[in-house]
């Protein structure tokens, strides 16, 4: 153990660098998989959620894009007679309905009822939620970068750009909540009839009616139902989903090949530098073998905090991302990592054996 605090003493830099490009290493295995779930598994679970999404005649794709991910604008308006409509079908469980249109400085504004926030998984931290016109609630984490609190007045602009049109009547902050999904993190939450009284609306409408059905087997027979009434289309986000994912696979797929490949690159170059390190060690194996000290415990005791620091570095890399995005470690991924040890320790092994 004194030889290792002396190594550390003396070559700290040297090591530290091993934990570094050990972390490095562990990312870029890591990499494919994080990739493939940020980009398909945040979006299937919320697709999962909604089973049918109800909007004004338009692409199927913009419609869930902008009531599901506030990434598009939306298709049109539809009138509150349509929600009433849906509200009470009998294959429905639940309706919500979807106001959009405005922003608070460049983050949707989403008029809603209070159905959406347990559907969504929002959780109320502080004060209460929207149910009178003009009050908003918003995430806790989205308050702390806008600087907000209870009782804090905004004002909604125009359309998804901050530069638009402002409107005349200001917004009170009511309520901090606790967001699951990063569209509602980056979201402002409020009643419809703030919409309706910040456009002076005559007829009260929405953008669209986000679905729960009382079975699956009620999305065979809704198509047919949605086809017969006027300027309404229907989108199954799942359906949606599903089309985006095979045209994306075969990018998400080469993506994935380019990931291997660098993190092959990485892999070698990290275990070139650990090869590297016994040609500065070779003065103290030398002094080691005098003092008639097995290879065994030569490698210990000259190599062991640098074996050390490649395990931790892997496992650090792996333990922060699973953390941060939830995946779980597959084969590959432990395979990847035991032969980076195992190249580093047998390339060390081999030239202390040879030496």
């Amino acid at each position: 153990m004194s030889l290792w605090l002396m190594q550390w003493k003396r070559k700290w830099a040297a090591l530290l660098i091993v934990w570094v490009l050990a972390f490095i290493t562990g990312v870029f295995i890591k990499a494919p998989r994080a990739m493939e779930h940020y980009i398909f598994h945040q979006w299937e679970e919320s697709a999962s959620q909604v089973d049918l999404i109800v909007g004004y005649k338009g692409s199927p794709i913009q419609i869930v894009a902008s009531s599901l991910y506030r990434l598009e604008n939306p298709t049109g308006n539809i009138s509150a007679a349509t929600y009433e409509f849906w509200e009470g079908h009998p294959l429905v469980k639940t309706a919500t309905p979807i106001a959009l249109g405005d922003n608070v400085q460049g983050h949707p504004l989403v008029g809603t009822d209070s159905s959406y926030y347990p559907w969504f998984d929002l959780t109320l931290k502080e004060g209460h939620l929207p149910v009178a016109s003009g009050e908003v609630v918003l995430d806790a984490a989205l308050a702390d970068q806008l600087q907000v609190g209870i009782g804090s007045s905004l004002t909604s602009a125009h359309g998804s750009d901050s530069r638009g049109e402002s409107h005349e009547h200001p917004l009170e902050v009511v309520g901090i909540v606790e967001a699951k999904r990063s569209a509602d993190k980056s979201a402002m939450f409020t009643v419809p009839q703030t919409y309706w009284e910040l456009h002076h609306s005559a007829e009260l409408s929405y953008t669209s009616v986000m679905l729960k059905l009382k079975s699956k087997a009620a999305m065979l027979m809704l198509p047919n139902i949605i086809s017969q009434r006027t300027d309404e289309q229907g989108a199954f986000p799942v359906f949606i989903f599903g089309q985006l994912q095979k045209q994306w696979q075969p990018t998400i797929d080469q993506a994935t090949r380019w990931s291997w490949i660098i993190a092959t690159g990485v892999i070698l170059l990290f275990i070139a530098y650990i090869s590297n390190l016994y040609h500065s060690e070779r003065n103290t194996i030398a002094f080691l073998r005098n003092h008639h000290g097995s290879p065994a415990t030569i490698f210990v005791q000259v190599f062991g905090n640098v074996v050390a620091l490649m395990i931790l570095g892997l496992l650090g890399s792996e333990l922060i991302i699973q953390g941060m995005i939830g995946v779980a470690p597959i084969v590959e991924e432990w395979l990847a990592m035991l032969v980076t040890v195992t190249l580093g320790v047998g390339l060390l092994w081999i030239k202390l054996r040879k030496s």
